[in-house]
């Protein structure tokens, strides 16, 4: 007779850092640096960041955790918690930066994760975080990226789907060298005048990373691949365009890497289109 049965099995995974081997060469990582703003609710003031893990069941323990070199124990988790609608194993966090400067003021920050799952226990450093007040003088020469999560992430079997997960991550770089890429159509009238029909500027930018290290890029690129709203700003001296800020983009061109030679470095490049096609003007039948 045939007594085999079927059961459904979860596949335990559990949750890695980024614990590098020691090849003898230092790692590229320096801190995030993020700011805030005590007096302004500009959003390109005010940088968050979003972590998150996969659990594997309902029952399992994860916990974020935020210390400041000047204080002994972890500190409040200030912001708001992640929230995933089409995930039940999905835990995450968004730290407010703004909060902790109001609330402990600027200084290194480290986030880091705790967690239980199926009954073994482990963690690691997410990242830390060079806290400023916000100032012309912090934020030159840097570029800021915020992401708008909502879709499903097959790496980390994550679904944002309908979820508020939001990231933001500033680096040296350049961000604009706007091309209006003008889109012109025409016709020719019954006394046989060109007149306008329509004229829309589909907008480009160019993103370009200053060279930065594997913690910078890994970020960037997990931005690119799974955002589904993205914002920059940028703060640079020599920008032509001194209003950069938080412009609406989409990737158009697959984003790029230069490596650089003898060292860990690498540069990202990317072209944008800018998402909200308003930039329009047509002749109106209704004159």
């Amino acid at each position: 007779m045939n007594y085999r049965f079927k059961h459904d099995k979860n596949i335990i995974r559990f949750p890695q850092g980024f614990t590098e081997e020691d090849r003898g060469l230092k790692s590229c990582c320096d801190p995030f640096l993020v700011l805030a703003s005590e007096t302004s609710n500009n959003s390109w003031e005010n940088d968050l960041t979003g972590v998150y893990i996969k659990a594997s069941d309902p029952g399992d323990i994860v916990e974020f955790k935020i210390t400041n070199c000047d204080f002994p124990t972890p500190l409040d988790n200030l912001g708001e918690v992640g929230i995933f609608p089409q995930d039940d194993l999905a835990v995450g966090f968004i730290y407010d930066w703004k909060q902790y400067l109001l609330t402990y003021g600027a200084g290194l920050y480290t986030i880091s994760v705790e967690f239980t799952i199926s009954g073994v226990t482990g963690g690691y450093m997410i990242g830390q975080y060079l806290l400023k007040p916000f100032s012309i003088y912090n934020a030159s020469g840097t570029v800021r990226v915020k992401a708008l999560y909502n879709s499903f992430y097959e790496l980390q079997l994550v679904d944002f789907t309908n979820s508020n997960f939001v990231d933001t991550v500033r680096f040296e770089g350049f961000f604009g060298k706007r091309q209006p890429k003008t889109d012109v159509k025409n016709y020719i009238t019954k006394g046989r005048k060109v007149a306008k029909s329509t004229r829309e500027n589909l907008n480009e930018y160019e993103l370009e990373s200053d060279p930065v290290g594997i913690c910078i890029t890994r970020k960037l690129l997990d931005h690119f691949v799974n955002e589904d709203s993205l914002f920059i700003s940028d703060h640079n001296k020599y920008n032509h365009d001194y209003l950069l800020f938080d412009i609406p983009v989409v990737l158009e061109e697959t984003s790029e890497l230069e490596y650089k030679q003898k060292n860990r470095w690498a540069q990202i490049k990317a072209t944008f289109g800018q998402r909200d096609k308003l930039d329009k003007s047509y002749y109106n039948n209704e004159q």
